[in-house]
């Protein structure tokens, strides 16, 4: 009787620990945010809104304060999301990713004999891209989130908005920063484990794959209706390799040529 060849599996908890890496930062950068703008920035946004005379042009002082405090908190986000800790987010990332698919793929080819993992001249470049990229977005998070805050306190003071309007805005921009990490978290595991998943297939001479979808809510249509058709590695459909799609926890499972 012929062993039943193990699934290739989506490594959901590698996604969830690599969101809650990068939140644990935005966690920081949102509260050093709070507790300078209401030290620093609310008093300034109240004095205005005192004033008897509403004219822009004689906010100088306040308006440099504000800026000062900005100029604060892009400051101590380079402490936070500094060089190193982005650089071992990323990499203990893609190095768990790797683990789990390594294991996952070789109990794939123990079925055949086949061990794909025991020469791969392609991991490390492979590795090293991987890192760099993903240590790319985690930057691009915290710019991204300083543009919004800056902006937000600044539009707040120019359209004359509550010192509690401009506070909940910056809490919502927090949220929003989380959400985007918690996309990252899951279309990177995809990509990668698509992609490496691939590799290692054709390592042990997999020329075809069956896509698997994830068989929940969440799958789109366009995948849903690719779910347990074969393709071949060399001629893959129009939406890619399964998980190289966004936001895509499809995966392959390796089709023999015997099957």
């Amino acid at each position: 009787m012929a062993r039943i060849i193990p699934p290739t599996r989506f490594p959901d908890s590698v996604a969830v620990s690599y969101s809650r890496s990068i939140n644990k930062l935005i966690s920081e950068l949102g509260k050093i945010t709070l507790s300078v703008y209401d030290e620093q920035i609310t008093p300034q946004i109240k004095l205005q809104k005192s004033r008897d005379d509403n004219s822009l042009y004689k906010l100088d002082a306040p308006l440099d304060v504000i800026q000062r405090a900005v100029d604060v908190i892009k400051g101590l986000s380079l402490g936070i999301f500094n060089s190193s800790v982005v650089q071992e987010t990323a990499s203990k990332f893609v190095n768990s990713l790797n683990l789990f698919n390594k294991n996952n793929i070789s109990n794939q080819g123990k079925v055949k004999g086949i061990d794909p993992t025991v020469s791969e001249p392609w991991l490390e470049s492979f590795m090293k891209t991987s890192i760099s990229e993903n240590a790319s977005y985690i930057t691009n998070i915290k710019d991204g989130y300083l543009a919004n805050i800056e902006s937000i306190i600044y539009q707040g003071v120019k359209n004359g908005s509550s010192a509690k309007k401009v506070r909940d805005q910056l809490v919502e921009r927090v949220g929003m920063s989380r959400k985007r990490a918690e996309f990252i978290a899951v279309d990177q595991t995809g990509s990668i484990l698509g992609q490496m998943t691939a590799k290692r297939h054709k390592q042990m001479g997999v020329s075809k794959f069956k896509w698997l979808t994830s068989n929940d809510e969440k799958v789109r249509k366009t995948h849903r209706d690719l779910s347990n058709k074969v393709f071949s590695y060399a001629d893959p459909p129009s939406v890619g390799l399964p998980g190289e799609d966004y936001r895509c926890r499809c995966v392959a499972i390796p089709v023999f040529d015997e099957e």
